[in-house]
């Protein structure tokens, strides 16, 4: 008897978990065309992303919790039958025999069976949870944005030239970040860079996915949704004979067997390091403090209101000026949603690859408020040059790994003449709207120079010289961000806007 309706219950319970299968298909009839929304490209719409996941696991636990109500309330039924069946379980005509049982059997078959089908089949909070759950699911990220993400990792790692079981441990460039990363997660890593051919970075992080894994605080999660210990054996080995020898096919057994920490035996040839990713990892010569001063003659209002100027660099011409934005002005401008924003795509004819950059951005055509003409009044004054009547500013927020490939503000008008018009780009300002902790430097690798964000600070360097050809020596990149959010807000202007202002010496 007990056996039955333990059986039924499961069974019941069985339906209860295929109704979410259910409500999943009928969200994917549903043929109404969804935007493509990517999260890993700036920090304000990771951050989105992680209050979807806060109200999907706020469902799951309501969801669980119910579960575990109705589990209590069947397993009191059950345990009350089994009491009274104990004595004459062996027995059923012994058990029928007393009227006593016998009524008890009939009334329960005829009144409690029917109530706890229904309350068996009654969904209740079920189906409302699952509904929610399914609708968030629809939301995560899709599989670009997924590649987005490992590639924004893989630039941490590679640029930095991290450890990668340090990378994996939360020690990052020196500091700790206070999470590790999980077995999936270690080898989805892996499963990328094997892709990517990079087989000895993959055979590390195979080793670090099955170190994770071997941690008996995660056997129970990882059997729900991890990949088998053999797999990761089988990925490790074939890593490393992408590159080494079947003859040492012991070697590298024992090798998955050490601490991840121990270095792999290297097998292939070393990449010499680029002159962007030396300047990433701190590697350029401090340049020299050439001029601190307070501006007061570019403009008569900067003589009421001078301000911190420091001199960058001469060749080329690289200024930074310190607290010329507010943290009130700031606050606005990075008030923005994820709808607002769209994803960085290249404007300019020398670097082509979108795949390359990853940020959010807003950029404001024409009149963008007050706040846009107040800041474009305020590069005037530091800059002396003529802002005209558009405001166009750009306001970016980089993701994960957010990278910005070497490039350079102008065009080259020799090159394209068809832009002869417009112009080239004469200057480039670059608001600071936020502090990095780690990483986001600007890099200017022909020139040596590395400019870490400071929050409130601004960067104006000249792209031309005075007859007007480009200066190569502005070419720039912005280095992987590691830690913190990276805001930046860009304004460039044309240099035939400025033939009053500042004219083109031949």
């Amino acid at each position: 008897m007990s056996i039955r309706t333990f059986r039924y219950i499961i069974l019941n319970l069985i339906l209860i978990f295929q109704l979410s299968t259910c409500v999943a298909k009928n969200t994917e009839n549903d043929n109404t065309p969804v935007q493509e929304v990517i999260y890993s490209n700036s920090i304000r719409a990771l951050s989105e992303l992680r209050e979807i996941e806060n109200s999907y696991m706020e469902h799951l636990y309501n969801y669980v919790s119910s579960l575990r109500q109705k589990i209590q309330t069947l397993r009191i039924f059950i345990n009350c039958i089994t009491q009274e069946n104990l004595p004459h379980k062996l027995d059923q005509y012994k058990y029928v025999s007393n009227p006593l049982n016998s009524f008890g059997l009939l009334r329960r078959a005829h009144q409690d069976w029917p109530k706890l089908t229904s309350y068996l089949r009654d969904q209740g909070n079920f189906i409302v949870d699952l509904e929610e759950m399914s609708k968030f699911v629809n939301r995560t990220p899709n599989a670009h944005d997924m590649e987005e993400a490992l590639l924004g990792m893989d630039r941490i790692e590679h640029f930095y030239n991290l450890k990668s079981s340090d990378m994996a441990q939360g020690l990052v460039a020196g500091q700790k970040l206070g999470s590790r990363m999980s077995a999936p997660d270690c080898m989805a890593l892996a499963d990328y860079l094997y892709k990517r051919s990079e087989f000895e970075r993959a055979a590390e992080w195979y080793r670090l996915a099955f170190s994770v894994f071997n941690k008996p605080k995660n056997n129970m999660s990882l059997k729900l949704y991890a990949p088998k210990r053999e797999e990761i054996q089988k990925m490790f080995v074939i890593s490393r004979l992408q590159e080494g020898s079947v003859d040492n096919l012991s070697d590298y057994l024992k090798e998955l067997s050490q601490d991840p920490g121990t270095s792999l035996v290297h097998l292939g040839p070393r990449k010499s390091p680029t002159a962007i990713e030396q300047g990433c990892r701190g590697n350029f010569p401090p340049h020299p403090q050439l001029v601190c001063r307070y501006n007061s003659t570019t403009t008569p209002f900067m003589r009421i209101a001078p301000l911190k100027e420091e001199e960058i660099s001469k060749e080329p011409l690289i200024w930074l000026y310190h607290d010329v934005i507010y943290d009130s002005e700031i606050a606005q401008l990075t008030n923005l949603t994820r709808e607002e924003m769209i994803l960085g795509t290249t404007n300019n004819y020398t670097t082509p690859d979108r795949v390359n950059r990853l940020f959010h951005v807003k950029v404001t055509n024409d009149d963008g408020g007050q706040l846009d003409r107040t800041l474009v009044n305020r590069m005037a004054d530091i800059s002396g040059l003529d802002m005209g009547n558009t405001t166009s500013l750009a306001r970016i927020n980089y993701g994960l790994g957010g990278y910005f490939q070497e490039h350079s503000d102008y065009v080259d008008i020799k090159l394209h003449p068809e832009l002869i018009e417009e112009g080239d780009r004469l200057m480039t300002f670059l608001f600071y709207i936020s502090d990095v902790p780690v990483g986001g430097a600007t890099i200017f690798p022909a020139a040596k120079l590395a400019i870490q964000p400071k929050k409130g600070s601004a960067l104006f360097w000249y792209n031309l010289h005075n007859n007007g050809d480009p200066n190569p020596l502005t070419r720039h990149a912005v280095c992987p961000t590691i830690v913190g959010s990276r805001w930046v807000l860009v304004k460039s202007m044309l240099n035939y806007e400025q033939m009053f202002k500042k004219p083109c010496y031949k």
